[in-house]
């Protein structure tokens, strides 16, 4: 794998607790950590969910075992700039050394 198709910059989110003014708590949405990805979507499909109709895109993401560190499967993640969020499905090792694979599906 060559490094410089590491190309897109992703915020990897995680809720996390705060207090709040009364005594209890607060879960927030934060940005955990910020590492670069190749990012490419693999395959979309729309589905009729409730009487609404839902789009969903899986995505597949090639990523530095290091980069990783702490990360879990339910995460979410945002592309640096861009609001939609995608959620984290599975984590394993490619075939490139020291390289890990992220599938996605980005929430709509």
């Amino acid at each position: 794998m060559n490094a410089g198709k590491l190309n897109t910059r992703i915020n990897i989110n995680r809720y996390t607790k705060t207090t709040d003014d009364f005594g209890g708590y607060n879960s927030t949405l934060s940005v955990f950590k910020s590492i670069w990805c190749y990012l490419k979507e693999i395959k979309g499909e729309i589905t009729v969910e409730g009487g609404m109709n839902q789009r969903r895109v899986n995505a597949e993401l090639i990523v530095r075992k290091k980069a990783l560190d702490d990360v879990i499967i339910g995460d979410t993640f945002n592309i640096d700039g861009e609001a939609d969020q995608y959620k984290i499905n599975d984590l394993y090792q490619s075939e490139f050394d020291f390289y890990y694979t992220i599938k996605a599906t980005k929430i709509s």
